[in-house]
């Protein structure tokens, strides 16, 4: 890099698509809800948008080297967990991303071996190691 040029953000927008409610209700746990045209997660009402921005820029991705970021590499998907649930963020427009809850379906969005040992490894980390153990259970399909 040539003096004076300027530096690749190290981090991304997260869009909370506020207008939408796809993704928001006011329970403070996150889930699933069946409607007509499919199963949507729900994000709980208690994580904010600095929370998500955080997950986000500190998100796991398939083939991610140490100290990577998601801004670094753009993937088509990125994950991370919060208080032992998964979350899934994807992109919305430019530089942008927009997460909700994961959950697996048969025969295709199974987490690669190293992003879900990276994310249990912050679950535990974290002090929920059981509840990240316990949404797996329950959604990994």
């Amino acid at each position: 890099m040539t003096a004076g040029a300027p530096q690749a953000s190290k981090t991304v927008d997260y869009d909370p698509a506020e207008h939408r409610v796809k993704h928001c209700w006011s329970e403070p746990r996150a889930d699933f809800v069946t409607t007509g045209v499919g199963i949507i997660g729900k994000c709980p009402s208690t994580l904010s948008k600095a929370q998500a921005r955080e997950l986000l820029n500190d998100a796991e991705f398939e083939g991610k080297q140490p100290d990577q970021t998601v801004a670094e590499v753009m993937p088509e998907r990125a994950w991370n967990v919060h208080e032992g649930v998964i979350y899934e963020a994807v992109p919305s427009g430019p530089s942008a991303y927009h997460g909700y809850p994961w959950r697996g379906r048969p025969g295709r969005n199974r987490l690669a071996r190293g992003v879900k040992r990276a994310l249990q490894q912050k679950a535990e980390a974290q002090g929920y190691g059981r509840e990240f153990k316990d949404w797996l259970e329950r959604y990994e399909s």
